[in-house]
């Protein structure tokens, strides 16, 4: 409709001149006052409906596209959740982040104005042109004669561009990828006086990514000249042919005005060629990298024999035979054959690189093992559910990651509607509770990055309160007690001794203090189990468990000393 209005206007200005020069021509004939300011208004109101209809056609692409990079963001957001903790060893989260932002930004461009300017170049082209053979078939021809090599140009345009995009978008990955670790790891860069280093080392990255749209801008600076240079041949044919035309009757005054009209409105969109190729080309070299992702399938997932009416687990655990080993890496785990009876406490001791953490780690199917070699229940994990398995286990690492958000929310983080009794209870089991009250805004206390603005402690038993919260059937703590002292330790394992009544809990730590009291207890050696037992039956084997207590009281009697 926009299109269609826009081809009235020289239509009019035909009349118009066409009616002014037969006035002139015959004496006889006048044009009236009214007639003028009827076309004058004609005009006036076709520019007005058009110009409301653009206005529509505007809002409506803009609206659609942020529409699409809205939900386009959402499913990419949505895939990266489902992927497995392993796809993000690879990855570098800079990278995620470009495409998460810059990429979609480009195709979001494609969606609204390239499609825009793209559609309204065919539609009009294909009107216009019609017209125009009406007005002067040779005269048309050879107008419109440069267009054909315009296409050859773009083709050869939109290939260069697409792999220069490519290049540009892979530079600003890697730029974004040194900005988001340097942050993170802004400790440490400090603690080594490295940071002149990163500077220089980030301006090498960013005078690369300068490079990649050098190479861009080279190219567009030589082509979208020839976009103005080739439509204008057209218009030296309009004027030298036209005007022959003109002159010998062929045409009238007001047909040489109204084509001339179409010439320039013509001109307009294959100006704009420069810019929707370039946006097109953007685009689609970002849709490839976001399809990558897209592309990327989750290792560990629900399979074909899931028991989906399975609701709940009670938290009996058995380990038959596991062997694991990670990608292109050793065995780390080898022949473990292990039960872990409901509601007990397993503690596991063992050396650094003994195979503690990979052994927990796979009980929530962070890592992925082979089928039939650890069951929940007596159910093969693999048929668990995904979503039950995991709402039921706690899990504490020894770095808790904590959020850039409310204490509160925090704890809270795995409830859907918690009261602040719930989060208070929490908070007190995990021996916080005194502290958050001598904090200025208690609950509300807002952490910084990674809760980089309490203490190592805090942040533990802050992830403590958080799995806790959820109550568990299944509580791992790996080294949770590392940052907190031996009384602070004592109290809150005599307050998960309650909480956890008839629930299983697995604890892995180096100090004999604090899996002492447990129902069992397994070193660890190598990725096997080398000794099993209660603390004293350990103690009498005078194996490795007893050589570690034996070392720890020495250190004890030491620091006491």
């Amino acid at each position: 409709m926009t299109n269609a209005l826009l081809l009235i206007s020289p239509q009019i200005l035909k009349v118009f001149f066409d009616e002014l020069q037969e006035a002139k021509d015959d004496p006889n004939l006048t044009v009236s006052k009214d007639r003028i300011l009827f076309l004058a208004a004609l005009f006036l109101g076709v520019a007005l409906v058009g110009g409301v209809l653009r206005f529509v056609q505007r809002r409506t692409m803009q609206g659609v596209a942020r529409q699409m990079e809205f939900h386009l963001r959402a499913d990419f957001f949505q895939h990266l959740q489902k992927l497995s903790a392993t796809y993000y060893d690879n990855v570098r989260t800079g990278d995620l982040m470009t495409r998460a932002t810059s990429d979609l930004n480009a195709i979001r461009m494609v969606l609204s104005s390239a499609i825009m300017y793209s559609a309204d170049a065919i539609v009009f082209f294909g009107l216009a042109f019609v017209i125009m053979l009406r007005i002067d078939v040779t005269l048309t021809l050879l107008a419109l004669l440069p267009f054909p090599i315009l296409a050859v140009i773009i083709r050869f345009l939109g290939k260069r561009l697409h792999a220069h995009y490519e290049r540009i978008q892979e530079a600003f990955s890697t730029m974004n990828t040194k900005v988001q670790e340097n942050l993170s790891g802004v400790r440490v860069v400090k603690a080594y006086t490295l940071e002149e280093n990163e500077v220089e080392h980030f301006k090498d990255l960013n005078q690369e990514f300068v490079n990649c749209n050098h190479a861009q801008i080279r190219l567009m600076s030589f082509f979208v000249p020839l976009f103005r240079f080739l439509p204008g041949i057209g218009i030296v044919v309009l004027f030298w042919l036209g005007g022959f035309h003109v002159i010998e009757g062929k045409i009238t005054l007001g047909d040489f005005i109204a084509f001339k009209a179409y010439l320039f409105m013509l001109v307009r969109p294959m100006v704009t060629l420069g810019f929707i190729v370039n946006t097109f080309e953007r685009g689609a070299a970002s849709m490839d990298r976001i399809n990558a992702i897209f592309s990327e399938k989750p290792e560990i997932h629900d399979g074909e024999n899931v028991k989906w009416n399975m609701k709940n687990i009670k938290g009996e655990i058995e380990f038959r035979n596991l062997n694991f080993a990670y990608p292109e890496g050793q065995p780390v785990l080898k022949n473990i054959d292990l039960k872990i009876k409901r509601g007990s406490t397993l503690a596991i001791v063992g050396g650094t690189g003994s195979g503690k953490s990979s052994l927990v780690n796979l009980i929530p199917r962070i890592r992925e093992v082979e089928r039939g070699t650890i069951f929940i229940d007596g159910v093969d994990i693999q048929d668990i559910p995904l979503s039950v398995l995991r709402s039921n286990i706690g899990f504490v690492e020894q770095e808790p990651f904590l959020f850039s958000d409310h204490l509160r929310n925090n704890i809270a983080y795995g409830v859907d509607t918690p009261n602040d009794d719930e989060i208070r209870e929490a908070a007190h089991n995990a021996d916080l509770l005194s502290q958050i009250e001598e904090f200025p805004d208690g609950l509300e206390t807002f952490l910084g990055e990674r809760g980089m603005t309490i203490s190592g402690g805090q942040r533990q038993r802050s992830a403590l309160a958080r799995a806790i919260i959820i109550k568990p059937k299944i509580l791992i703590l790996d080294d949770a007690f590392a940052n907190v002292d031996t009384q602070t330790e004592d109290t809150i394992l005599s307050r998960l001794t309650e909480i956890m009544t008839g629930r299983t809990t697995i604890i892995i730590s180096h100090r004999i203090s604090t899996v002492k009291a447990a129902d069992h207890i397994i070193v660890l050696n190598d990725g096997s189990i080398v000794e099993s037992g209660t603390h004293e039956q350990l103690l009498e084997m005078n194996g490795i468990y007893a050589g570690i207590y034996e070392t720890q009281l020495l250190q004890d009697e030491l620091e006491e000393f």
